[in-house]
């Protein structure tokens, strides 16, 4: 068909032909999304259990907001893998014909056109895309990596807030108990009772040294309060929270949690899919080591009006670079991969191992308070009555000594349940599953492994 055309329609149709399929293309398949996220929060629960607050703050927190956009980039990059990486190149020469009438040239306008494209002939498409794969399924274990560390954080926060507000309580029942004492001691020693003045100087002092505790505790809470409002991703608002510093009496199993950690650490499957995001780069590292034939289709119309007509292949030699430099790095990244989930999983059974540990020293002290707090309140209750009833053995002083011990007592008690619950936090962030706060599995549990993510 070309043959029958004239040099100059021919060179025409071809320029149109390269110009149409170049407007193909390029020409955009869909409208771009726009990327730009929701900045609108929803209120603060009036009342904010944990299970609430850790729900709201995977909502709401800007900062995972930003992480989960990693997802995205992950998997415009399976949208990469899935397209050919190359394009086809069209080489075109147009020259003009000029010479002697013994050459014969009868045709002023010579034409040569290619389409030249490089063939991937080792499956390099396959490896491409299963490391697009691995590098989705990384991104989205770390992003989950991070959605368990920000609930740990959040539980942390909300343990602190409950803790600071119990300390806080309690000084100032201190302080009312202080002065209700320091009350009647002035009333006695106004009466002329046996009780002198040294003992409503020795009362008041008292009043003052629990009053002076009140402005750190209050410090102490209002830091306690941001760091929620922070961890839930909120600048405002009022917190009423509902929960306590109580925790479960159930003994968990250590052999069933270090399995279950196994199972549910997400930085153990973010590793997992690091070394087949490895194993499948360094394929196709080996894969691309012969490199890639250049062919296509080749037409050429010379200056004696004869058409050619066939297809041009070249080959590169991997003579001078056999590429065997990035084939080690690609080994070296993959053992690095492998001793990484090694470690990782090492990782997690000391950090399980550890956690109990903790809870178990920790709820043994917490017992020991728990117990010895009634046989003070006893001893405070028989020596005040002693106290009223003028017994010549007791005195103010005594009577001071023993509730400031009592006091000091349910204040270690305080101390003690947020050490358990702080150890229970770090067994929840060693098997990571924030679900453990609420229900941790004992003896004998057969609660499934949490959920994987799906994105």
């Amino acid at each position: 068909m070309l043959r029958n055309l004239s040099p100059r329609a021919v060179a025409s149709r071809l320029v149109v032909a390269g110009l149409c399929w170049l407007a193909w293309a390029f020409c955009p398949t869909g409208q771009v999304r726009s990327a730009t996220p929701d900045t609108e929060l929803d209120p603060l629960p009036e009342v904010l259990a944990l299970h609430v607050a850790i729900g709201y703050a995977l909502e709401h927190n800007p900062e995972i907001g930003a992480i989960r956009q990693q997802h995205g980039i992950a998997a415009a990059g399976i949208v990469i893998a899935d397209t050919y990486p190359f394009n086809p190149v069209w080489e075109a020469k147009i020259r003009a014909a000029e010479g002697p009438e013994s050459a014969g040239i009868t045709n002023r306008v010579s034409n040569e056109h290619k389409v030249l494209i490089d063939v991937e002939l080792f499956g390099q498409g396959k490896y491409r895309r299963d490391e697009a794969q691995a590098t989705l399924a990384r991104v989205n274990w770390e992003i989950s990596f991070q959605e368990q560390a920000l609930a740990v954080r959040v539980i942390r926060a909300f343990d602190g807030v409950l803790y600071r507000e119990a300390k806080l309580k309690l000084i100032e029942e201190t302080i009312q108990l202080n002065q209700q004492a320091a009350e009647l001691v002035r009333k006695l020693v106004e009466q002329g009772a046996r009780l002198r003045p040294a003992d409503a100087i020795i009362a008041g002092t008292e009043v003052d040294d629990a009053r002076s505790l009140r402005g750190p505790g209050r410090t102490a809470l209002a830091t306690a309060r941001h760091e929620l409002m922070r961890a839930l991703g909120v600048v405002e608002g009022t917190l009423r929270l509902q929960g306590t510093l109580e925790s479960p009496s159930v003994v968990p199993d250590g052999p069933a949690l270090i399995a279950r950690a196994m199972e549910t650490r997400s930085d153990l499957r973010a590793r997992y899919a690091a070394l087949a995001e490895a194993d499948a780069r360094l394929k196709l590292t080996q894969a691309n080591r012969w490199g890639n034939p250049n062919v296509g289709p080749a037409y050429e119309y010379d200056p004696t009006r004869i058409s050619l007509i066939g297809a041009q292949f070249s080959l590169p030699l991997p003579v001078c670079n056999s590429h065997k430099g990035e084939i080690l790095q690609r080994e070296a990244e993959r053992a690095r991969m492998a001793l990484e989930v090694r470690q990782v999983e090492a990782t997690i059974e000391q950090d399980v191992r550890a956690a109990l540990d903790r809870l178990a020293e920790s709820r043994a002290a917490a017992d020991y308070l728990k117990t010895t707090l009634p046989r003070l309140q006893e001893a405070l209750k028989a020596l005040e009555k002693l106290f009223a009833e003028a017994d010549p053995g007791v005195d103010l002083l005594r009577v001071i000594d023993m509730r400031r011990k009592l006091l000091r007592a349910r204040d270690a008690y305080l101390d003690a349940q947020l050490e358990v619950r702080q150890a229970h936090t770090d067994l929840v962030a060693a098997v990571g599953d924030p679900a453990l706060v609420a229900c941790p599995p004992g003896k004998g549990d057969d609660t499934p492994p949490g959920p994987k993510p799906d994105r």
